[in-house]
Formats: C-alpha cells, structure tokens, sequence
C-alpha cells in the first residue's frame, strides 16, 4: 500500500495552518533567505519567496505604525521612537507617508479606523512580524471587505506604505520559471466544469478545507479583451478558513474569481497564467498542468504553480479531482508523477472536503 498524504488536521496541513500564505500575508512576508539565484524556493514546498528578516520586521513596523496613524494617535515620532523595538532597530519613517493616508486614501483610512475588526486585522498582522501563519491568522479572524480596501488603496494604489520590492506584472509566456517536469496537453474544454482541490504541496496555502474550483468559458467581450495571446475561462474559487469569534470556532467560507488564460505562444513555459486579487492584494500566476489521469483513471490533474506579488514570490502545487475524496484508483499514478517533478507525495496534505459530502437522508426518506 502506498504512504498517503497527511491527514486533514495532521500539523502542517491543517485549515489553521494553511491559510493565505499568497496573499494573507502579503504585506508581511517571514524571515528566510531565497535558496537559489533567481529567487525560488525549491523543494521544500514553502508557498512564499520570504524576505530576510530586515525587511520583514520593516514592513511590520510600518503596518503597525499605520495602525496607530489609522486610530489618530500617532505622530512619526512616536512611530520612530516607539516602534523602533518591534522592528529591531531597522524601523525607517520613509516607509509610510502620513499625508498619504489623510489625503490619498481619506476614505479607506476613514472606513477602517471605525471598524474594529479592520483595526485590529492590521494592528494584529503587523505584530506577527512577518510569520506566515501568525499573520494569515489574523487575516482569517478580522478579514473583511473593509481591511481589503484600505490594504489596496494604501500599499498598490497609492503606496502610502512603501514596502513593495517585486515589479508588478505578469511574466510572459517565454520568461515565465520552468516547469519543474514536461508539461501536459490540456485544453480550456478538458477543465471545464468542477474540480476539487484534494491533495496540497504547500502547507502555507494549498492545504484549505473545502477547496471547489469551477470552470467556465469567459464572456465574449471579456475574452477578446484578455486573451490576445490564449483563451480565457472564468474560475470561480471556493474555500473555507477557521475563524474565532467570541470563544468559538467558527468557517469562514470564502469565495474569489480569477480569469484563467491558456497560452498559445508557441514554446510557452506554462499551461495558463492569471492574475486576481486577495485581500485586496493583486497576485499574478503561472500555471503548469505537469500530470493528468490515464483512461480508465479516475479523473485528476496535478499542477504546479508559481506566482508573486508586489511583496514576494511563491510555488506550490496541487491535485485536481472531479470528486471531493482522492480518486483511489489513479494514487499510483499521481505519486509518480509528483516523485518526476521533484515533489515528495507524502508531504503533500490531504484537504478536507466532508463539507461537500452528500447529506444524508432523514428517516422516512426515499
């Protein structure tokens, strides 16, 4: 019998460790070296490229320095003197432009200072100090629609706090990284309809609960005007993140949509790039289908990623299924597969999909 993944809820894989590391923390990313010259991590299926520790604790001083400006009680003196500790000793006041947040992005900065939850998001995130999962954390317990807002306006649109070190954009289709095994043929028909996250690489963001990808052709305007070079489809993300409220476990079930262009250029690295938004953060990604399932298999894909944002760069890698459980019959293949790309199956989660499974039926029912 082959190992099997780790259990949902085994250390590492678990919804509460696995959150955002994409996006969550995107503002804050955690102390650690890039293990090779053009910046990726390999192998060890950590989803962030992550800063050395002097701009991570930078970062998080400025965000909690902005906490303090959003809450009216702060000068950059006090930002200067008394965050200087927190961001052992390499706090610099350029990274935050007070006028900024009063003028730029009044009305976010506003909104923000009068929710609690979007207050203590930011104050919480920023004394992680640049922890992946202590900051997804935050982001799962206060995230809202409002931390999104003020996140965007105040670090992508306006950089009121200039802590972005990657260039934004997509890469193209040619200088996108390799893909770590030959790619496979797949076409924007073969992927349509949904499929189900059921195995994860990376215990920083593939390991949610609950994870349903649905695939659908874009609408026609929209495809012309975003697939020069490919096909577009629309794909509608679904997970679910652990929240505590008041004592109490509560889900907090997430939705997002991305636009997912197949590429056509001949000798492209990549099966598909996208580009979307996560609390209120742009990510773009390069998407690599490296294994698909043989006839007679019960249906999978696995693909590979890689991505950035203006804060870092990420890899990770899934399984796809058509049912919520790891198709049993095709686990031979799939492990090949992962074992030719370089990626050790039995370090890979297995996700928690209960919450799809059928209810089952009350007595007196046919």
């Amino acid at each position: 019998a082959l190992p099997q993944p780790a259990p949902p809820g085994s250390p590492g894989c678990s919804a509460s460790h696995s959150a955002a590391g994409r996006h969550g923390a995107a503002t804050l990313a955690a102390h650690s070296e890039a293990s090779s010259a053009d910046g990726w991590r390999g192998g060890s299926g950590q989803r962030w490229l992550l800063q050395p520790a002097q701009s991570a604790a930078q970062s998080a001083a400025a965000l909690l320095a902005s906490a303090a400006l959003l809450l009216g009680s702060a000068s950059p003196g006090y930002a200067e003197n008394e965050l200087a500790d927190l961001a052992q000793g390499q706090f610099k006041s350029e990274l935050i432009d007070p006028q900024c947040f009063a003028k730029s992005c009044k009305l976010q900065t506003k909104a923000c200072a009068e929710n609690g939850d979007c207050m203590k998001g930011l104050t919480c995130a920023a004394k992680c100090m640049g922890d992946t999962q202590c900051t997804v954390g935050c982001f799962a317990k206060f995230g809202n629609p409002v931390l999104d807002d003020v996140l965007s306006c105040t670090i992508e649109d306006q950089s009121c706090l200039k802590i972005a070190i990657v260039a934004p954009g997509a890469d193209g289709p040619l200088d996108a990284p390799l893909p770590p095994k030959p790619l496979v043929a797949v076409t924007p028909q073969q992927m349509a309809g949904k499929w189900y996250k059921v195995m994860g690489w990376n215990s920083n963001y593939d390991c949610y609960d609950c994870q349903r990808n649905s695939f659908r052709p874009a609408a026609r305007q929209q495809a012309m005007a975003i697939a020069a070079d490919g096909s577009a489809v629309d794909v509608d993300v679904e997970y679910s993140l652990p929240r505590q409220r008041a004592g109490m476990p509560q889900d907090f079930h997430a939705q997002l949509h991305e636009k997912l262009v197949f590429d056509t250029t001949p000798g492209s690295h990549r099966t598909a790039h996208t580009e979307g938004k996560m609390f209120g953060l742009t990510f773009w990604e390069n998407w690599y289908v490296i294994g698909a399932n043989d006839r007679g298999e019960d249906a999978f894909r696995i693909v590979y990623y890689t991505g950035k944002t203006l804060q870092n760069k990420y890899e990770g890698a899934f399984v796809y299924a058509r049912k919520p459980d790891l198709p049993a019959s095709a686990m031979p293949h799939i492990y090949s597969i992962a074992r030719q790309a370089g990626l050790e199956p039995t370090s890979f989660c297995a996700i928690d999909n209960r919450c799809y499974a059928a209810p089952a039926a009350t007595a007196g029912e046919t």
